[in-house]
């Protein structure tokens, strides 16, 4: 005997059918890439926050805010902790070294929090994020951290490596202040010939900061006044390609790279201009100054850079 199934109510059946089959789920917002990256530069996990992470970005938060507490307490009672740990018999050269690799991790979080924002609210987008409608905004980003014009102009492999090298940067600048200021107070021991190395290095890469800043206000300057130079890499290649088979190198390529080329010719004059009329007596004054101070102070691996500089500025004079 064949089963029947009977429908009390076909009006009802039909509309609960046409709305389980023609329903579709809400479509997710869209966030903006620039907006999470700027919420995070200016205070961890506000990116996340924007970006629905509740967890996350509380958590950046208040790691946030603990660290800073951290700063202000110490800055407040930074002789009687000094004291104290003298009386516990604790080295303050492994305490600094401590604070240096403490203070490396707080700068890459900083700018790591913010590109995992950028990555986060880009994956809700349908389309590719095309960069800040501004020429202005990703110059000003790139004069106050490298790498942040470039996340504006949606280019975050760029970015990621102008902040990396960013981070090395700041974090040179702020070891051979730090270094420089906390010596006097460090006991003699291998931890501190070990503070010395680093600050050695970080003293050879500290020129290199105000190139760094150039180059990423320039780059950022360059890609938010071209929508081209926002496309993909390989997008701009094949483009250029069909520039230089359709209009020639000279009109189809060269127009697209006379920026850089300037900037190239610039940095060889600058050279150029330092190799010939370097004012070697006057800084080699300076080093000599400095050298016999840090050797007052008991350092021994910068003045003996300092040696080998003043070695080949001399061999260059002669």
């Amino acid at each position: 005997m064949e089963k029947v199934w009977e429908i009390k109510d076909p009006d009802a059946y039909l509309r609960g059918k046409k709305t389980r089959s023609g329903s579709r789920p809400a479509p997710a917002e869209q966030k903006d890439p620039a907006k999470a990256y700027n919420l995070s530069m200016f205070y961890w996990g506000g990116g996340q926050l924007y970006n629905d992470q509740l967890v996350k970005g509380a958590a950046f938060l208040v790691s946030m805010l603990l660290v800073t507490a951290g700063i202000v307490l110490f800055a407040i009672y930074s002789g009687e902790l000094l004291q104290f740990l003298r009386e516990q018999r604790i080295s303050l050269s492994g305490v600094f070294l401590g604070g240096e690799v403490l203070l490396f991790c707080i700068i890459l979080f900083w700018v790591s929090n913010a590109a995992d924002a950028y990555r986060r609210a880009a994956r809700t987008r349908t389309t590719r994020f095309r960069g800040v409608i501004s020429r202005v905004k990703p110059l000003l980003g790139s004069l106050m951290v490298p790498g942040w014009g470039q996340f504006l102009n949606g280019q975050p492999i760029k970015g990621s490596l102008f902040s990396g090298l960013a981070v090395i940067g700041v974090f040179s600048l702020l070891s051979v202040v730090l270094t420089y200021r906390a010596w006097p107070l460090l006991d003699a021991s291998d931890t501190r010939f070990v503070v010395e190395g680093i600050a050695a290095v970080c003293l050879l890469l500290c020129p290199l900061a105000p190139l760094l800043w150039a180059l990423g206000a320039y780059d950022a300057l360059k890609v938010s006044n071209d929508e081209l130079l926002k496309e993909p890499l390989w997008e701009r290649i094949k483009a250029a390609y069909y520039r230089g088979r359709t209009q020639g190198i000279v009109r189809g390529i060269f127009p697209q790279i006379k920026g850089t080329f300037m900037l190239v010719f610039l940095l060889a004059f600058l050279v150029i201009v330092v190799h010939y009329w370097f004012p070697a007596d006057f800084y080699a004054k300076q080093l000599l100054s400095e050298q016999t101070l840090l050797r007052d102070r008991g350092m021994t691996l910068i003045p003996e850079l300092i040696d080998r500089l003043l070695a080949v500025m001399a061999d260059r004079g002669g």
